[in-house]
């Protein structure tokens, strides 16, 4: 077999089929990305007995609803109290570390959200009034999530809960 003689038709062809690999690798990844994240998506309702809630009043009822966004993620928390009041409240996770304006009824300032590995999620909320609220969520064996929440009052009272949730 003879070598072809217009060598950069080699080197063509051969940049060619690394850019393929190159744009599959890439496909991969992202697809992985998406399989990770994807084990959170879904309802998750809360275990108050494996739960703990310092600084805060025990709901009768807790359910959060994580699902994809084209920029993230919806991270919804359902909450029914004691007395029967009900609330919700929706936010999207850019998941890029980035600050943006954040307001609820408790807190106007800035909200940050990234992704610190397969299973774990990190959010970051800081009130104009002093209060910065840190939430990291994990997903974990047996459809179990973990949501902990390390608080910072602007009177400097500081509260951590730990709150687990079994999958819908």
């Amino acid at each position: 077999m003879k070598p072809p003689s217009d060598t950069s038709t080699v080197v063509l062809v051969l940049a060619g089929a690394h850019c393929i690999r190159m744009r599959s690798a890439l496909l991969l990844m992202a697809l992985g990305a998406v399989c990770w994240a994807g084990a959170a998506y879904g309802t998750w309702k809360l275990n108050s007995g494996r739960s703990t809630f310092a600084g805060d009043t025990q709901p009768r009822s807790l359910t959060i609803r994580i699902e994809p966004h084209a920029k993230g993620e919806v991270f919804t928390v359902d909450r029914i109290e004691m007395n029967g009041r009900a609330t919700s409240c929706s936010t999207i996770l850019y998941l890029d570390g980035a600050e943006r304006d954040f307001r609820d009824g408790e807190c106007s300032g800035t909200q940050s959200s990234q992704r610190m590995d397969n299973q774990t999620v990190e959010i970051v909320r800081n009130c104009a009034a002093g209060a910065r609220t840190r939430f990291v969520r994990r997903t974990g064996p047996k459809n179990e999530l973990v949501l902990q929440i390390f608080e910072q009052q602007s009177d400097g009272r500081r509260f951590e809960r730990r709150l687990v949730f079994e999958k819908q």
